[in-house]
């Protein structure tokens, strides 16, 4: 029964299954192929972070606004301004920029395939449903990875005289249906822990209850703040006050390290993405500057989260292979889901592969196994 629910698990799902896997692949690996930041010489103290967004807009495309201000992160790196659509969180256009003399060095269009295959990966583009089919495929993936767990293990006999051992690896003697379903049960084998934490971490970032049963509030924009100003007045641009907020910002949250800053179509809209001490890049906190009391408040406090919340937090980082540090470590984590993406989109290859070559088998034998018509039989004819 479990091989039968196995099987036709992943001979239903045998698609979505490879697109799972392969755009997993393509949102890992496709990022590192994007240009750097460019270096700069450091000749002297860095400008203002307006100055420095407003020389980025002479180059940005039409209809696009400031949406992300990443500041240097250390001397003779250059300063990020990243461009998009109104009310959107993921920008369409970079603009490297000298942080001394607030100068263009280099633009990049962000490729539109990221997106589609962001999209393509979290809802197969089948919204509004997309978001619990992907769930219950997380679902489905995690039954697959313990029944095939448990249809691999092997004999206690097996176990005691070490042979178990002959399961894990290909033999260099398969052929035909036999290499194919070796190498399924060993790639099986060493991806199975990666195999069910995807499965199940993606059911988890899928469903949408799942945000309010770990208890995660919604994003910490807060509502558009009217302006002290007449109606008629020209809207004032979204990094107006940014210098006096980071200003205020080293002054009183001197060991804060300062990551992006999040803009918006108003003032009202920036936020500090921050490393408090004690957290790590992996726990970055939120910050604001309320103007009025000149006083930098924290939004989002690492040190605070309830449970439900940092869990929900991990799963989605390690999901998406976003670790920020150690660098040894989030590099073989990287590495690590992108072998599983490229496992998942093999087992869905090889489990089609073993069911036509099973079927084609059986009917061969069938054939072999049927009486043919002897001499006795045409005579009575």
């Amino acid at each position: 029964m479990l091989r039968k629910i196995h099987r036709w698990i992943g001979l239903a799902l045998i698609l979505p299954f490879a697109l799972q896997g392969l755009t997993g692949v393509l949102l890992v690996v496709l990022p590192l192929l994007l240009a750097g930041r460019p270096a700069v010489p450091a000749m002297g103290p860095a400008m203002g972070a307006e100055a420095m967004i407003g020389a980025a807009r002479a180059v940005a495309p039409a209809g696009t606004l400031p949406l992300r201000f990443d500041p240097p992160r250390w001397p003779g790196d250059s300063a990020v301004v990243a461009f998009g659509p109104a009310g959107e969180r993921h920008p369409e256009f970079e603009v490297m920029v000298d942080p001394t003399h607030a100068a263009i060095l280099r633009t990049h269009i962000v490729p539109h395939m990221l997106r589609v295959l962001h999209n393509l990966h979290a809802d197969l583009l089948l919204l509004p449903y997309g978001q619990n089919a992907t769930g219950i495929m997380g679902v489905l993936l995690s039954v697959m990875a313990i029944t095939g767990l448990i249809l691999w293990w092997p004999h206690p006999g097996l176990w005691a005289s070490g042979k178990w051992r002959r399961t894990i690896a290909v033999s260099p003697r398969a052929r035909g249906y036999r290499l194919w379903r070796e190498t399924h049960v060993s790639l099986g084998f060493w991806t199975l822990a990666m195999m069910l934490f995807l499965g199940a971490s993606g059911a988890v970032l899928a469903f949408p209850f799942s945000r309010p049963l770990f208890g995660v509030q919604g994003g910490d924009r807060p509502a558009h703040a009217r302006s002290h100003r007449p109606d008629h007045a020209a809207p004032l641009p979204g990094e107006q006050g940014l210098d006096a907020a980071m200003a205020a910002l080293r002054s009183q949250r001197p060991d804060a390290v300062l990551t992006a800053v999040r803009l918006g179509a108003l003032p009202a809209d920036q936020s500090f993405t921050v490393i408090l001490p004690g957290h790590g890049p992996n726990h970055p906190a939120t910050l604001r500057y309320d103007p009025e009391a000149g006083a930098v408040r924290v939004t989002r406090d690492p040190g605070r989260q309830r449970t439900g919340e940092w869990a929900f937090m991990w799963l989605h980082t390690l999901h998406e292979a976003k670790l920020a540090g150690p660098v040894a470590f989030a590099g073989l984590w990287r590495t690590a889901v992108g072998i599983a993406g490229l496992a998942l989109f093999f087992f869905s290859i090889s489990g089609g592969v073993m069911w036509v070559l099973r079927r084609r088998g059986a009917a061969m034998r069938r054939t072999r196994a049927a009486p043919r018509p002897g001499p006795d039989s045409a005579a009575v004819s």
